[in-house]
């Protein structure tokens, strides 16, 4: 018998999957880093992408040789993010519309993040979503960041579903494999920022858009 490989839930990734704010968290770092008269190096960006933010400060303290501590580094650098938020957050193209499009088929959704709770609260909050995840997993929850699976894998468990059963939707091949190495599957829609990074090849597929994550779902029988 052919083994059932309907979804029982979907996991989102926030930053440059929900909500477009990768731009504003690379300036900050860029601002951030200013001060010290430095520059974030280009082929720095693929190791931040997807990361915690204190995971983010101590590889940009390492490499710039910033005279700070990592936490202290995390602190001001969100400062400077969290300033930055009003007026300028915008959901992801299509975002809206496909969690609507989820939520209307009765889909157990889940959030598992990088971002940390007072940020991660905020951004729902002004996105309509506060009330969406049946499970919400930020960085603060875990001990060990992406690529590591924990985020994912504590999003299954609090969700009450196997794995095998979820998949999640990633902007940044770190992502990817934090939910492959977790047991979910995956679905890789790369951004403006992300497109260009390797490591899409552990997803299950690579999909344009927001927009096509649904009609790929339903055509591989994940949904019906």
């Amino acid at each position: 018998m052919q083994q059932d490989r309907r979804l029982a839930a979907i996991v989102f990734d926030l930053d440059g999957v929900l909500v477009d704010s990768e731009s504003l968290q690379l300036a900050a770092w860029e601002q951030y880093v200013a001060h010290f008269g430095r520059a974030l190096p280009t082929d720095l960006l693929p190791r931040l992408f997807g990361r915690r933010l204190i995971d983010a400060a101590r590889i940009i303290v390492d490499t710039l040789e910033l005279p700070v501590d990592p936490l202290r580094a995390a602190q001001e650098r969100d400062e400077l993010f969290l300033a930055s938020i009003p007026g300028n957050l915008q959901p992801m193209p299509g975002a809206l519309e496909l969690i609507a499009e989820l939520r209307a088929r009765s889909l157990l959704l889940g959030l598992a993040t990088s971002g940390h709770r007072k940020y991660v609260s905020l951004v729902l909050g002004k996105l309509g979503l506060a009330e969406t995840f049946a499970a919400i997993v930020t960085g603060d929850d875990v001990t060990r960041g992406k690529p590591a699976p924990d985020c994912y894998q504590l999003a299954a468990a609090r969700l009450a579903c196997p794995p095998e059963h979820c998949v999640a939707i990633e902007d940044a091949p770190l992502g990817v494999i934090a939910a492959r190495t977790a047991g979910l599957r995956c679905i890789a829609v790369p951004n403006a920022h992300t497109c260009e990074l390797s490591g899409f090849d552990a997803a299950d597929a690579i999909l344009p858009s927001l927009d096509a994550v649904l009609p790929w779902l339903v055509q591989t029988g994940w949904l019906r």
